[in-house]
């Protein structure tokens, strides 16, 4: 004998049934990415994904807010692993595969350089495909019709069983990219501002920080007077620029704890901080060269590294700031900033380091003695509202990179150099900034 069923417990099954059916028929076709690939255009990006059937996406604009828009396509069985795409055209800066296993769904945030760009997606047949036009907002020119052009680059995603996985970072290391940075400054935001670097000239009052081996004028050559002496260079030539302004974290010989300069960095709004420092060869004394570095908040295993971390995060003021709780020193630094907020700014400040030390090799010293872009646990670098990269411009313990450091039309030429990479990338992330390097002939150093 068959159950007696209420009028509305069918109804009931009937509208479950009715809400599970666009998903039950997707889990049976689960969508698949066969290839991406994208052509750059001098005032439009073209983004190609083939699929193995027509998807579904849903598109969501934040170009005005936050510098990004996003889109979430459904119905993926795969688990992709995360991939950063650096496209850097003049529209697209970069592209986030971000897969969410647990919901079948595939996040592509697209990075975009003009604040006023605009986009369009449209779903072609034969063979299935999404594409995805980004158009500057000064263009003239149009993209054609949709689904033409193979792309200038290709690249494939890859699978993975591991759940969302973190990024490998520019130089190796993990970096753990957030799903959608909400940052509370963001590079697209001061468009045709002048922009305002911090300038952190490194130890200062009874931190001497490293120390020459040698004399120079009958006295040793400590850390914090160099420090100073790049730094004021540098700020020079930048307040003279068009659209770019400089302010110092500490203008004499003071102690200046870690915490006020990173918090002096963020209550001041800067774009970028840059922290001024001369390496230690810790019993090395060949060791010389130039190296600039990004934030890992996870720090490093290699051991150099790690020994110029603890000279580096040497605190002068509140130790104990350092010190709370049992996680490591980098992890415990400001603990009210949004995680998100952080990673975002670890990829920018790859992304100054890159152009920094391309400048930098204008001049033969640092072609010659080019130690690479690294990244590490130093504290002064952990701010959450703006790109923050450290320089270690040349090694004090080592006789022949101390001629140079101390010599004042190196550090000139050193600070001309540093002020050409940071206009590189303001122009790189601004349209509107239009401070043209001025150094080229002034960088050839000694």
């Amino acid at each position: 004998m068959w159950p007696v069923i209420s009028r509305k417990a069918i109804l009931l099954r009937l509208a479950f049934l009715v809400l599970l059916l666009p998903f039950s028929s997707g889990s049976i076709h689960a969508l698949t990415v066969a290839k991406i690939s994208w052509d750059s255009k001098s005032q439009y990006n073209r983004f190609i994904m083939q699929f193995d059937q027509v998807p579904k996406y849903n598109a969501v604009n934040a170009i005005k807010e936050k510098g990004y828009f996003y889109l979430d396509l459904y119905g993926l069985s795969t688990n992709y692993k995360r991939k950063l795409l650096e496209i850097n055209d003049n529209s697209v800066r970069y592209v986030d595969a971000v897969g969410y296993p647990d919901h079948g769904v595939l996040r592509l945030v697209f990075y975009v350089k003009d604040a006023g760009s605009t986009f369009q997606v449209n779903v072609v047949d034969n063979p299935p495909r999404l594409v995805v036009d980004t158009v500057k907002g000064s263009a003239t020119e149009k993209p054609d019709a949709a689904g033409s052009g193979a792309g200038g680059k290709q690249t494939t995603l890859i699978t993975s069983s591991e759940g969302n996985v973190e990024v490998t970072g520019p130089d190796g290391s993990k970096m753990s990219l957030p799903d959608i940075p909400q940052p509370k400054s963001n590079p697209a935001a001061g468009l045709g501002k002048k922009k305002l670097v911090i300038i952190d000239a490194g130890h200062g009052g009874s931190n001497n920080g490293a120390s020459s081996n040698s004399k120079i004028g009958g006295r040793i050559v400590v850390e914090k007077d160099l420090t100073l002496q790049f730094a004021v260079c540098l700020k020079r030539i930048i307040d003279a620029s068009p659209n770019m302004t400089a302010l110092l974290t500490r203008t004499g010989d003071t102690n200046l704890s870690l915490e006020d300069r990173v918090r002096f960095a963020e209550k001041q709004h800067g774009d970028l901080f840059v922290s001024i420092h001369m390496n230690d060869g810790a019993g090395n004394n060949s060791a010389r060269g130039v190296e600039i570095y990004f934030l890992s908040e996870k720090g490093t295993q290699d051991a150099a590294i790690k020994a110029l971390e603890s000279k580096e995060n040497v605190e002068i003021g509140d130790a104990n700031f350092f010190k709370r709780g049992s996680a490591p020193i980098v992890m415990n630094i400001l603990a009210d900033i949004e995680k998100g907020e952080l990673e975002k700014q670890q990829y920018e400040s790859y992304l100054v380091c890159k152009q920094m030390m391309s400048a930098l090799q204008v001049q033969q010293f640092y072609r010659q003695n080019n130690r690479g872009i690294k990244s590490a646990g130093f504290a002064v670098l952990k701010n959450s509202l703006m790109p923050a990269v450290l320089l270690e411009v040349g090694f004090i313990t080592n006789s022949q990179d101390l001629s140079y450091l101390v010599n004042p039309k190196f550090q000139q030429a050193t600070a001309m150099a540093m002020y050409n990479g940071i206009c590189n990338y303001f122009a790189d992330v601004d349209p509107t900034f239009n401070a043209k390097p001025g150094g080229s002939k002034g960088a050839k150093g000694r």
